[in-house]
């Protein structure tokens, strides 16, 4: 029951409600009992006072001087109905009149334009005695009475809805926090949702949530594997047709029959090439667990740079590394290999003959970063973020002859390695500048 979102929730707002209830309770009470006793201690005055104005004989008890702390309109008038008049004959200069002819009891009566609240008694030597106040100032306290027993709730009813948002907010706060965490999750990150601290009401559907994302994993890892087992597979005969092409590129034939020759040749080293890309794509996929040590950058950038040197002298590209900076980075051997390697690679490829590639570690404060740097055209503002999906080329690149694989493989091994792809413009001249930045 302690982990019930319905019980929690109904215990703190029943707990807030019964909380303002008291505060204005005790509020209404200490009014209440302050203007009981207020008025009871005015009743005290007022009757002292008629006390000690009475005579042998029935004469008029009317307050002619001011009684302290007591208004005019706040008095309490007395008067002996006598058989010769309306009142005595004293009082007969004395508002309010009141006339004989009243029957026993409590009763309301119009005496001018006021209204007034009068009990008569009769007693039984015949003498009737007739107490009366205005009705105004007891409608008066009822009203004042009355609102002070509603002001609690109108100030406390603000606080009430405040405190109830807080408490629910309060509550809510562990699925907010997982909401977030999902959010944030890349997109290739199919690992369970944690439902450690959820309400008992959301653990089934985090359940049912956690098993699609199994599901689907499942059915990405038989993709893979696919595009994994059918490069693998075809690796052999596209070997022995590269080997039939060389044999057969070494034989006598026209001029012609050459140059189709060597267009084959190109297409079947681009295939091989696109074959090799798909399975280390297929690799960098894979969801791996922590990398069990430190990989010097520098001596993975060297080994880059060793393989792919004959490339850029081929083309006329300026290779080489700049700075002496160097870092250790959690990550496979392999992967970061791979990593440096395509964008070395797609640096080379996309430069013009007499071009310049630059490698760089920075490591000096913060994140470690990897930055390769090329003298080609570039990558427009609005393809970057397409750029990285598998098979896309930026238009009006084909000519480069690449196949769209490799920064979905830079990509991937970063998202594997929790580190970060961005593509900017080279700073001074034209240019790519990619950065890969892994977090200590």
């Amino acid at each position: 029951m302690k982990t019930s979102l319905q019980y929690r929730l109904s215990v703190s707002i029943s707990f807030a409600v019964v909380a303002v209830a008291a505060i204005a309770a005790a509020f209404t009470f200490a009014a209440s009992w302050k203007d009981a006793h207020l008025a009871q201690d005015k009743q005290l005055r007022q009757t002292a006072y008629l006390i000690g104005r009475i005579q042998a004989r029935p004469v008029t008890l009317a307050a002619r001087q001011r009684i302290a702390g007591i208004g005019r309109e706040e008095r309490i008038v007395v008067r002996f109905l006598e058989e010769a008049g309306d009142a005595g004959p004293a009082a007969r200069d004395e508002q309010p009149r009141i006339s004989r002819h009243l029957p026993d009891g409590i009763q309301t009566i119009g005496i001018g334009n006021e209204s007034w609240r009068v009990f008569v008694m009769s007693a039984d030597d015949g003498m009737r005695v007739a107490v009366a106040q205005q009705t105004t100032v007891r409608d008066a306290v009822a009203v004042r009475s009355a609102l002070r027993s509603l002001l609690p709730f109108a100030l406390l009813a603000p606080v009430l809805v405040l405190l109830v948002g807080l408490l629910t907010r309060k509550l809510f706060r562990p699925m907010r926090k997982l909401a977030v965490e999902t959010r944030q999750r890349r997109g290739d990150d199919l690992s369970q949702l944690e439902p450690a601290g959820l309400p008992d009401e959301v653990q089934p559907f985090v359940a049912e949530i956690n098993r699609l994302l199994m599901r689907v994993e499942r059915v990405v890892d038989g993709q893979r594997r696919f595009v994994a087992d059918a490069a693998h597979e075809l690796r052999s005969p596209l070997t022995a047709l590269s080997l039939q092409a060389e044999r057969l590129a070494a034989a006598q034939m026209p001029a012609e029959a050459r140059r189709r020759m060597l267009a084959l040749t190109e297409g079947l080293q681009r295939t091989r090439l696109m074959l090799d890309q798909l399975l280390a794509l297929a690799r960098s996929q894979q969801g791996g667990g922590e990398a069990s040590s430190q990989v010097s950058l520098q001596q993975a950038i060297r080994l880059v740079i060793e393989d792919l040197y004959p490339l850029a002298e081929e083309r006329g590209i300026d290779l080489g590394v700049v700075g002496d900076d160097d870092a250790s980075v959690a990550i496979e051997p392999l992967d970061l290999l791979m990593l440096v390697k395509n964008l070395v690679d797609n640096a080379i490829r996309y430069s013009p003959r007499g071009g310049q590639v630059d490698v760089q570690v920075l490591a000096a404060n913060g994140p470690v970063e990897v930055v390769v740097e090329d003298t080609g055209p570039g990558i427009p503002e609005d393809e970057r973020d397409r750029v990285f999906d598998a098979f896309y080329r930026v238009p009006g690149n084909g000519q480069e002859g690449g196949s769209g694989l490799g920064l979905a493989i830079v990509r991937a091994v970063a998202n594997k390695a929790n580190a970060t792809v961005t593509l900017a413009d080279r700073q001074g001249q034209q240019g790519l500048r990619v950065a890969v930045r892994f977090m200590r």
